[in-house]
């Protein structure tokens, strides 16, 4: 078996890895966006024979998690392709399609897989692993071909409200694997262990507990563990979580009884003209701001300022990676002018040092090959068997 990281070495996002079985058969772990592109047009598609072109030797394409650094270069891929992934990311990526949010599709030929059940995919045998991540119906992947064992991590961690996860995989994975392509996002970070999400809940009960008026949380419509953090610290201030309509509809669509949802007496959908007795208006929030949480998106957070409803009294939770901050530059103006009190307070979704190396010394791998970070040196300092390669390089698993 033959392993090549066509993107991913030295960068976060864009990750694309291709594996060769000895005959010839090749699928590709993951067809991302780099997080840095400042184009979208086909010419960011990784380089890998067979992308756009029919060829019988390329048999699938494999997807962790939907998030766009790991699936949405696939906009540009031939459609007669199969391509795998989890059955609720499959539901994340159509009901994002179905709201028409900008940059988003869906793949033509799919087929879906469940978690610890090995499929056959040509010459290789496929296990998918669940993993606590940020992104709801994450994987790992253990691919096995001509007497050999890769694992490749996703993107994982073992803080979240999943990281039960951690410890059953490490307990049901192999007791020892050729090579380990494992994430290493959080490297050149100076805090070494992450706060879990339960301690974010506390410190949002905190910033709750303190504000009278509104409150805006900032965060990924699709970071389902921060939804349920904001509705629990919701809960126990006697608020309500007010969704906007995407998310209202991705949270019914993935039919998870346990997650927050608008059957639920405490959960809103912000709307200005439909109103039923799941919504509620920028009026009601303006007559009795200090019931209500709101995560906004742009439209949302433009009515509620159209509608006066951001004042000294109102909170303001940036909750996402501070990267994505220059983005949101317009908000944090009309902020500003509002006299609106901003916090920051969020938690990563990748794993921290304690966490990486405790994957790695039960996992036992022969190799450990850094991916989706810039500092893949790091990996040096951490295990005595870490191997650097570059962007295009094939190395043999032996």
């Amino acid at each position: 078996m033959k392993v090549c990281i066509r993107r991913g070495t030295k960068q976060i996002g864009g990750s694309a890895v291709e594996v060769v079985a000895g005959n010839g058969q090749r699928i590709v772990l993951d067809i991302g966006l780099p997080l840095d592109a400042e184009s979208n047009t086909p010419d960011l598609l990784p380089d890998i024979k067979g992308l756009t072109e029919k060829t019988d030797d390329l048999i699938g394409i494999l997807i962790s998690h939907a998030h766009q650094d790991h699936y949405a270069a696939g906009k540009w891929i031939n459609p007669a392709i199969p391509v795998y992934m989890g059955k609720a990311t499959k539901t994340i990526m159509e009901a994002a399609r179905d709201c028409h949010l900008p940059s988003v599709f869906c793949f033509e030929t799919v087929e879906t897989f469940e978690a610890r059940k090995p499929f056959v995919l040509g010459a290789f045998t496929v296990t998918p692993y669940l993993t606590d991540h940020s992104a709801y119906d994450a994987y790992a992947f253990l691919i096995e071909a001509d007497g050999k064992k890769l694992l490749y991590s996703g993107d994982f961690r073992a803080h979240g409200r999943k990281k039960k996860l951690f410890k059953a995989n490490i307990r049901a994975l192999p007791e020892s694997v050729d090579v380990l392509l494992m994430e290493g996002s959080c490297l050149g970070r100076e805090d070494d262990r992450f706060k879990t999400e339960e301690e974010l809940e506390d410190a949002f009960l905190n910033e709750f507990k303190q504000t009278k008026g509104l409150i805006l949380v900032q965060s990924s419509m699709q970071n389902i563990d921060r939804i349920v953090t904001v509705y629990r610290a919701c809960k126990k201030t006697g608020r309500k979580l007010v969704l906007s309509g995407y998310a209202a509809y991705l949270l019914m669509k993935l039919e998870n009884p346990h997650l927050p949802n608008l059957t639920w007496p405490d959960v809103k959908k912000f709307a200005v003209e439909e109103q039923n007795r799941c919504s509620v208006s920028p009026e009601e929030i303006a007559a009795d701001a200090g019931k209500y949480v709101v995560l906004p998106v742009k439209s949302t957070f433009d009515t509620l300022v159209k509608t006066d409803n951001l004042n000294d009294e109102t909170l303001f939770v940036w909750s996402m990676w501070s990267g994505y901050k220059d983005r949101y530059a317009d908000r944090f103006e009309a902020l500003n002018k509002a006299g609106v009190r901003c916090v920051d307070l969020h938690t990563s979704g990748h794993a921290d040092i304690p966490t990486l190396k405790e994957f790695v010394a039960k996992t036992t791998p022969k190799t450990v090959v850094p991916i989706h970070t810039f500092h893949p040196e790091r990996f040096k300092d951490l295990f005595d068997n870490a191997v650097l390669h570059a962007d295009n390089e094939v190395f043999e698993i032996e």
